[in-house]
């Protein structure tokens, strides 16, 4: 008997038309959203659960499904399955056979992929999934917490007024709404309107002038700054009140990434044909730094006084400190490609890119998809990256939507 079909969200009425909220978990948005956008995302999200074998349906309802508005580690389990998802998606197609969460003597990489050839041959490799963007413990805890404080702020009763915050430092807990909303509210009754939209429609007006007011508790520090909004753009009863940046803090973010890949590399070294699938918002040369060393800038200084004679030009080099190398050579020859993948959110797959960087140190052969879409070629040392498929050329169902606001 064929298995019966098993539902990620429940087909029920439902009637909210608004945006998500900041600390609302992207399950908790997509099972109560009426618009008919997220009607299709949770469409695609059902057929392609109902691609997978039995158990690992189960398993993929049991770590992404729950009730309300959830947590910060309900949302990190969902971008992470939603990733594996997609990568069945990708990795799945007439040239190749899939098999999900396959034994090698106890360890479960993602997929074991056969792909079948041209030339009559097969191809056997590994795909283990891992996001890297994705914060652990108490530093998501800490991002949720900001989330939950900025969305109590959108719940302040001024329609005249945006709120810009800037915030800085790690927030532990979350404040108490009435404390926090009080600092902005008793900013917002002092402000004239008038007063203020005038100012601000002046060529000399400067921002940093802006009406402004600071919360602090423990580390963490709130400060924001009124801007006039004009009568026919008020907002509306479910509207955002604030505009909210992040200060920057200074994030080890080559470090986070490689020690993912270590990871990774440890746990299957004993699987020869590993490729591990990141999920990231990285720029190419990140990449680069995270794979095979962060760059320097080597330039040559006067140590005599009055030395006039010219001085070497400065140049780029490469610490030996990547994850394909280190000063004491090549290193975790079992991962023979790292593919990044970026955008691959359910709202926007028709933009993802990906790129797919094999290890120059190892001689096999690597998947055909990975001279297809956008990949890695080195010659004399440099990385040159050659443009190629969208990984939405892999996947046979999908949603394009326009409106990306969730």
């Amino acid at each position: 008997m064929a298995d019966a079909k098993i539902r990620l969200f429940d087909d029920k009425p439902r009637s909210y038309y608004g945006l998500s909220r900041r600390a609302e978990s992207i399950y908790s948005y997509l099972d109560r959203s009426a618009r008919p956008e997220y009607a299709k995302i949770r469409g695609m999200l059902e057929r392609w659960l109902n691609r997978l074998p039995l158990p690992k349906r189960n398993a993929v309802i049991s770590r992404i499904r729950h009730r309300g508005y959830g947590s910060a580690e309900k949302n990190r389990k969902f971008n992470a399955t939603f990733f594996e998802l997609f990568l069945h998606e990708f990795l799945a197609d007439a040239r190749t056979s899939v098999t999900v969460d396959p034994d090698y003597s106890g360890k479960t990489p993602d997929f074991e992929v056969i792909e079948y050839l041209g030339d009559g041959s097969n191809l056997s490799y590994v795909v283990e999934a891992t996001d890297i963007d994705l914060e652990r413990g108490t530093e998501l805890e800490r991002q949720w917490n900001e989330l939950s404080a900025i969305d109590s702020l959108d719940e302040l009763p001024i329609r005249e007024f945006s709120l810009f915050l800037t915030t800085s430092g790690a927030l532990d807990s979350t404040p108490r709404k009435d404390d926090l909303k009080r600092t902005f509210m008793e900013l917002a009754k002092k402000a004239d309107f008038e007063e203020l939209l005038t100012a601000s429609c002046r060529e000399d007006y400067n921002f940093d002038d802006a009406p402004s007011a600071t919360f602090e508790l423990g580390g963490w520090k709130a400060t924001g700054r009124l801007m006039p909004v004009l009568p026919e753009y008020h907002q509306q009863p479910d509207g955002f009140v604030s505009i909210w940046s992040r200060g920057a803090d200074h994030i080890d973010d080559i470090g986070r990434a490689k020690n993912r890949l270590y990871d990774k590399a440890k746990r299957y070294k004993n699987l020869e044909h590993l490729i591990v699938a990141i999920r990231c918002d990285y720029s190419n040369l990140r990449l680069e730094e995270v794979l095979f060393g962060r760059g320097t800038f080597n330039f040559y200084f006067r140590e005599i006084p009055n030395d006039t004679s010219p001085l070497p030009e400065p140049y780029h080099g490469q610490n030996l400190d990547g994850f394909w190398c280190n000063s004491s050579g090549p290193q975790n020859e079992n991962v023979i490609g790292v593919v990044a993948f970026r955008g691959v959110h359910p709202w926007s797959l028709s933009d993802a890119e990906a790129v797919f960087y094999s290890n120059p140190y190892v001689d096999t052969r690597m998947p055909s998809w990975a001279t297809e879409i956008t990949h890695a070629e080195y010659s004399n040392g440099e990385v040159n990256i050659v443009e190629g498929a969208s990984p939405s050329d892999y996947l046979s169902d999908y949603v394009v939507i326009n409106d990306r606001s969730q």
